[in-house]
């Protein structure tokens, strides 16, 4: 339930109140999708998930970061930087060949945490709703 509120601050709605809402009991429930909390005197103050998958263009798995979020009053103090060094360890060793990131083009502050953890800015992610 805990969880479900940090993702509501996530993508700014209350919409994750119910507990059937969206695939979030199938993703928690999958063998390819990980989700790692972060806690501060037992309360969550932040989240990553992300999935591990096969393509046909890669020898190896590859990851995807699929939602990264830190509640404000603990941004810039090294929370989200411990997530994705628990994704990156993970997917290491599942033996992945990359991880990608999506991230909205207004999200410049989050490309800075990326590219100061390493990940370089390749392409586009074109998105068609259906």
């Amino acid at each position: 339930k805990d969880l479900m509120g940090l993702y509501n601050g996530f993508v700014d709605s209350d919409r994750y109140s119910k507990y059937d809402n969206d695939n979030f009991d199938k993703v928690r429930k999958s063998d390819n999708n990980f989700i790692y909390v972060a806690e501060d005197n037992g309360k969550l103050v932040g989240f990553v998930s992300f999935s591990v998958r096969l393509v046909i263009r890669y020898p190896r798995p590859i990851a995807e970061l699929d939602e990264l979020y830190v509640v404000p009053a603990f941004r810039r103090k090294s929370v989200g930087k411990m997530l994705m060094y628990k994704v990156l360890s993970k997917d290491k060793e599942s033996n992945c060949h990359r991880l990608f990131i999506e991230s909205h083009y207004k999200h410049e502050d989050a490309h800075k945490f990326y590219e100061n953890l390493g990940f370089t800015n390749y392409g586009y992610h074109f998105i068609k709703d259906l």
